[in-house]
């Protein structure tokens, strides 16, 4: 019997423009700030992102004891319209498979709607329980 694989969809509208939104995933400092369920932290000197296809996108998420370090590689680039990460499978972490994460944001009025696909992952109810966490800390932010 083979596993079905889920992918976790958010949209989310943030009650700012869309270039503040893409500065807050873009930029490590504020990275930093949102990034991460409750209850784990993003240590600042952890992010390290090289904006390019190509590039890194590198945080490290620490709570309860642990560290849980995370790495992607930017494949897809569109600035502030699109950013698609790909992590190689991480099994310490729960990541068994390669994981894609595609962030769209666009123009809703003065505000952004943001649309995330994140997979795909075995059991994917964690990982969207988690993104939606960090969203509330992001709104909070922005």
């Amino acid at each position: 019997m083979s596993e079905t694989l889920q992918t976790v969809l958010i949209t989310h509208v943030f009650d700012a423009p869309r270039d503040a939104v893409w500065t807050a995933w873009t930029e490590p400092d504020q990275v930093a700030r949102w990034f991460g369920p409750e209850g784990m932290e993003v240590p600042r000197e952890s992010v390290e992102i090289d904006l390019r296809v190509g590039g890194t996108y590198a945080l490290a998420m620490v709570g309860g004891g642990a560290r849980y370090p995370l790495t992607y590689e930017i494949v897809e680039l569109d600035p502030p319209r699109l950013l698609v990460l790909r992590c190689e499978p991480i099994p310490e972490v729960g990541i068994h498979d390669e994981v894609f994460t595609r962030v769209e944001l666009h123009d809703h009025g003065g505000r952004t709607r943001m649309t995330l696909s994140d997979g795909p992952y075995t059991e994917a109810r964690h990982a969207e329980a988690g993104w939606h966490a960090a969203f509330a800390k992001l709104a909070a932010l922005l």
